[in-house]
This record gives structure tokens, sequence and C-alpha cells, in this order.
């Protein structure tokens, strides 16, 4: 055992595997010493200068990176640990909405701007290497072929890419030169349009329709571009506006012409009489001016009156209290418990012993018959939920549950089946979604994906 595997064994722990092929590995680790999860993937060694470049910005959509290894002419690179899912396994539940597109998409014209101001192109911009956090935080992940754009070259010096998502001019069709910002315009337009579905129709068509035009020099130029176009086209359009404004645009061009056709009236022409004027001496003089009349007044006598004594009783003085906070109205909560115990907050749920659980005919990984989950919906809205009802997808299965209503500050525990439902797939993590859904209010997510742990 050499020095350096020495400290990477010391420093990190093994959680889990990814991705490892001959290219290279994806895994997730403990860092010992910093107390967090960190992914840990290996690069070729000439994408040193990105990462490089990459650990120097500070966006909140680029994955923090937190060190560069050497390691037998490859690079190792340690970087944040994403809590979240991929675009492509949210759309194994969901389809996109234009309200979560927009976040979506604002968020990675800000990203790649970023990007860009570095002269960087990902180059491989698609739904798999696109993370939503629990909070609708997007991350732009996996940098393997991005490349310094350079001023002056007619072409890549590699053709990659992922078909359906990645420009023409990346593989070298219709001989359009090398890739530029251009180019991942079209991959996030392509990419948003695969997240709303081939029949889309809604206001955002013609901004992704000009974003994957097959030309580079007819999509938008930049990502500030795009983001202009997709603000504006939030903007409804209202025909009253344009109506008016034409009506005075052509008041303001006619009215001077009319009024030429009118005469304008002559002033009257007035004689005056002479008028005969003092000298200064006169005009000057001091005028007295007459003395007002002394008037006199006088007040009634009012007669003397003796009020009552009145004995006021002495003020208390209150309590020294401190002042407590007014309780702020919250939201509706979902707890998932796993065989009585409760999930965390991460989306990330990690599962062990699974070594001897049963398998399905395409060697999926299926959860023991007696698991239970125990969802726990709690109330902190200031208001009450009505009519609500809780959809739960595991995997492909698909199911529906009817909730009482639930007044502020009530809870409800609802019990979910899992006995021989997916855990995970042979490659790959087992999904769970849980929507809650009430008259009057947004709909909930509750999002875990299984991983199974050596």
């Amino acid at each position: 055992m050499d020095s350096l595997e020495r400290y990477l064994g010391d420093t990190y722990e093994l959680v889990d595997t990814l991705k490892s092929s001959e290219q290279g590995f994806v895994i997730v680790v403990y860092d010992k010493r910093a107390k967090r999860l960190c992914t840990m993937k290996q690069r070729a060694w000439s994408s040193l200068p990105i990462y490089k470049t990459l650990k120097e910005l500070n966006s909140p959509h680029v994955p923090q990176l937190y060190r560069l290894i050497e390691r037998d002419g490859k690079l190792i690179v340690v970087e944040e640990h994403i809590d979240g899912q991929t675009l492509e396994e949210f759309l194994i539940y969901r389809q996109l909405d234009e309200t979560l597109a927009e976040k979506i998409l604002l968020q990675l014209c800000d990203s790649l701007s970023v990007l860009h101001g570095q002269n960087i192109i990902h180059r491989d911009l698609k739904p798999s290497n696109i993370m939503l956090t629990e909070g609708n935080v997007v991350k732009l992940i996996d940098f393997g072929i991005a490349r310094f754009f350079k001023q002056g070259s007619t072409a890549d010096t590699e053709l990659m890419g992922t078909r359906g998502y990645a420009p023409p001019e990346q593989f070298g069709l219709f001989d359009f030169g090398q890739t530029d910002r251009r180019s991942d315009i079209y991959a996030l337009g392509m990419t948003i349009k695969t997240l709303l579905g081939e029949d889309y129709d809604g206001r955002f068509r013609k901004v992704l329709d000009k974003c994957i035009a097959l030309e580079p020099r007819q999509r938008f130029q930049s990502v500030e571009e795009l983001r202009r176009a997709v603000l504006i086209s939030k903007r409804p359009f209202k025909p009253w506006k344009v109506i008016a404004a034409s009506l005075i645009g052509a008041a303001i061009f006619f009215l001077p012409r009319t009024l030429e056709h009118y005469e304008q009236p002559k002033p009257e022409e007035k004689s005056f009489a002479p008028v005969e004027v003092s000298k200064p001496e006169e005009i000057f003089a001091p005028v007295e001016q007459p003395k007002p009349a002394e008037k006199t007044f006088e007040l009634p006598t009012l007669p003397q009156t003796t009020l009552p004594d009145i004995n006021l009783p002495t003020p208390t003085p209150l309590p020294e209290t401190n002042p407590q906070p007014l309780q702020q109205s919250g939201e509706v909560e979902l707890k998932l418990f796993l065989n009585g115990e409760l999930t965390g907050k991460e989306h990330m749920v990690y599962l062990y012993g699974w070594q001897s659980w049963s398998r399905d005919k395409f060697g999926q990984f299926l959860f023991p018959s007696d698991w239970q989950a125990r969802l726990r919906v709690e109330n902190h809205s200031g208001k009450d939920l009505i009519n609500p009802t809780v959809a739960v997808n595991i995997g492909k299965d698909k199911k529906k549950f009817d909730v009482p209503a639930l007044a502020n500050g009530q809870s409800f525990d609802l019990e979910i089946p899992l006995g021989n439902q997916l855990a995970s797939p042979a490659k790959g993590s087992g999904h769970l979604q849980i929507i809650l859904k009430a008259q009057g209010v947004p709909d909930i997510f509750l999002n875990k994906t299984f991983r199974l742990v050596q």
C-alpha cells in the first residue's frame, strides 16, 4: 500500500459505489476529518485545468470542490455530495409543470452564466447531469467532457456529447465549427423540452424553439439573452394596451396637422387715453395712516366654585416579564418512518442487510414482506386541510389513500405497506415519492431514494 492509498484509507470511508468501470468510478465517501459526506470521482488528467477553475468558483448551482488528487496519471476529484435527485429520476414520477420549469430554466441560466464567464463550455447538459434538491435548488454536475472555449479555433479536438441533447456542431455535423456557449444553450433547450413533454405548447415553446435552432447564429447568443426572453414570456398579453397605445400614437401624429387649418384670432386693438403722471416726490411721499379706534372689553365675572376632593388609587406596578415571541405559522410537514424509525430530512436513505432479500424475475431487490412505512402528516400551516389525499409511488406501483380532514395543529399517521415492493434495481436506486393534495393548498412532496449499502 503506497502513501496515497494509506492517506485515502485514513481520511475517507467508502459509503456507496454509484458507478465503476475501466474508465473511472464515482463513489460516495465519508470524510472522517471534516465529518461530511462527499462524492469522489476519477477523471482524466487532462481535465485538471477545468477542475482547477471550478474549484475557485462560488456558485450555488455548481458543486463545491474540496480536493484534487493525482493518482497514476488520473485525477481524483473530491466534491460536495448533493442530496437530491437528477431530473431524469424526477421524470419517473412526475411531469414538469411550467412554474417549476421556469425556476429550473432560470437557475441553469445563472449556472451557465458563471461557467461561460470563465470560458467553460459544459458540453454534456442533460437531465441526468442536473440535480434538484428538496428545496428545488438546481445543481449542474459532471464536467467530465467540459472544455475551454478557444478563440480562433475552428473545431473541437474531440467530438463528444449525448445524442438527443448535444447540438449538431458538437458532432462535427454541417461543419459549423467548435462548440461555444450557444452549444450549451441548445442542450439546455432540449433538456427543458424533454422535461415538459413532446406535446408541450405553452408560453415557453417559442423560447425553446429558438434555443434548439439548427444553426448557432439562429439561437440565443448568450444565456443572459435567453434569461430575458424567459422573463418577458411571463408577461400576459393585454390587447387593450396595444389598442390604447395605437390610438394615442395616431392622435399625436394627426393633431398638429389638424390645428394648421385653423386661423388664430387676432387680438383686439385697444386705445388708451393719456394718463397724467404725478411727480416722483408726490408718488413717494409718506402717507399718514388713520389710527384705529381704541376698543375696550369687559370680561364677565364667573361665580367661584369649589371642586370636591377626589382620592385616586395608587397604580400598582406591573411585574417584569420577558416578552414571548408569537408562534409563527409554518407549513405542512411530511415525516417518513421505516419500521418505526424516523428517516432524516436527507433525500437519500441507506439500506443495510439487503444481501438476504428476495429478488423479482428482473433481478431487482424487494423489501421483506414484514417491512412497514408510516407517514406522519403534521399540519402547522395555520389553516385546516380539507379533503386531503395521499398518493404513494413506489417504483412503478402507485397507490392512493384518503386522509381525514386535519385542523391546524393536528397530525395523522398513515400506514404504507412496503412488503415485496421494489427497494432497488439490480443497478441503481429505488425511489419513493409521496404527494399530499388538499383543497386550497399547493401539493406537498416527499421524495426518498433507497440506496443499498455494502
